[in-house]
């Protein structure tokens, strides 16, 4: 079976075949994007098109002998979830963003909507100095993904060159925490102490959910 046919039926999403600047129409149509194929073909063709890390597509690469599936854009943006998907095929797959090779804390985070950045940046820093623990400790910053919207929360980890997660409902419903929110009226039984612990490696929470003005913050290892 061809390569690419076999991961289109894997992944259930579409076979298209390369041609010149087929990359442009992709970016334009598809969230993440699978290409076999050298790895300087993708490079030279995807350069020209990148405009930011919340519009950019995700891109993995896969070898043609289909051993590796390497995200070379779009890491947290669903890169990584499909390279590892794409292992239930056999495929290796190789992440390389910081969020899954790094130890450190995660900052989980709710908040009122149209929060500012300075109060995102006031709440992490008050947030901070409550657990005793440095900025440069943080590996991510991770909240629900209904807040993809808010520019207040994408600015401020953006100034901090941080990543930003988001999740879905199902996923932070899925961790068990003592603290309920207010967010159970939209369906949540926790925003920000279960953002803080879905990616935290010893499931432990350093600082509970601590109210800060418009937000809401939690730190967890």
């Amino acid at each position: 079976m061809n390569k690419g046919k076999k991961i289109q039926e894997f992944l259930g999403g579409t076979l298209v075949f390369y041609r010149k600047s087929v990359f442009k129409d992709l970016f334009e149509e598809f969230d993440v994007i699978v290409a076999v194929m050298a790895s300087g073909i993708v490079v030279r063709e995807i350069c020209p098109l990148l405009k930011n890390k919340w519009d950019d597509p995700g891109v993995i690469l896969v070898d043609r002998l289909m051993r590796y599936a390497v995200p070379l854009l779009g890491g947290h943006h669903g890169a990584n979830d499909v390279a590892k998907k794409l292992e239930g095929l056999g495929l290796k797959a190789v992440v390389t963003t910081s969020f899954e090779v790094e130890e450190g804390y995660i900052i989980g985070i709710g908040s009122r909507k149209g929060v500012t950045e300075s109060e995102i940046r006031g709440a992490i820093d008050r947030a901070l100095k409550l657990a005793g623990i440095n900025i440069s400790e943080v590996r991510g910053i991770v909240t629900v993904d209904i807040k993809k919207s808010e520019l207040g929360l994408i600015k401020a980890v953006d100034q901090m060159k941080l990543p930003l997660i988001f999740l879905k409902k199902d996923e932070l419903n899925s961790v068990e925490v003592v603290s309920r929110s207010k967010a159970e009226k939209i369906g949540l039984k926790s925003v920000a102490e279960a953002s803080a612990l879905y990616f935290a490696r010893k499931k432990e929470l350093i600082l509970p959910k601590t109210v800060v003005g418009r937000v809401t913050i939690a730190i967890a290892r």
